[in-house]
């Protein structure tokens, strides 16, 4: 089963793009809040949001950390990352359209394109190398009943 090279490429340009992610939401945690994402830290509830900006941030740099790492080394790997991705970010939508009822948000969150398309290269990147891979079975056992 030959997994598309396309598919560490878009892990290691996405592990990359995470990277960036993780920075700005841990080293520059504080501006990114304030100046991007237009969350006032001074209120009552700023150290917390903080806090959850941080730990997705670290969460950013071990997703980079992962991604890059099995772009190079591993492509199933990747594509694995690339399904899971998804997946995770549909839990969480799931669990604040669960949490979320009659509260307001006072952020901007620019960011929320970006991840849109990153959602999206990894839906449509699994999907295509899962395609190949599932094509690739198929007409392998067409070539062995062919014999």
């Amino acid at each position: 089963m030959a997994i598309p090279r396309y598919i560490s490429f878009v892990a290691f340009t996405l592990g990359t793009y995470d990277m960036v992610r993780g920075v700005a939401h841990t080293i520059f945690a504080g501006y990114a809040a304030t100046h991007l994402a237009g969350v006032d830290l001074k209120g009552p509830a700023g150290r917390d949001l903080l806090v959850l900006m941080v730990a997705f941030g670290a969460s950013n740099l071990v997703t980079a950390c992962a991604l890059i790492y099995l772009a190079l080394t591993d492509r199933a790997g990747s594509l694995v990352l690339l399904i899971l991705i998804p997946i995770a970010y549909l839990a969480a939508h799931i669990g604040l359209q669960m949490h979320e009822i009659g509260l307001t948000g006072q952020g901007v969150f620019p960011g929320q394109f970006n991840m849109t398309v990153y959602l999206t290269i990894c839906v449509v990147s699994a999907t295509s190398g899962l395609l190949s891979v599932w094509r690739q079975m198929r007409s392998a056992v067409h070539f062995g009943r062919s014999r």
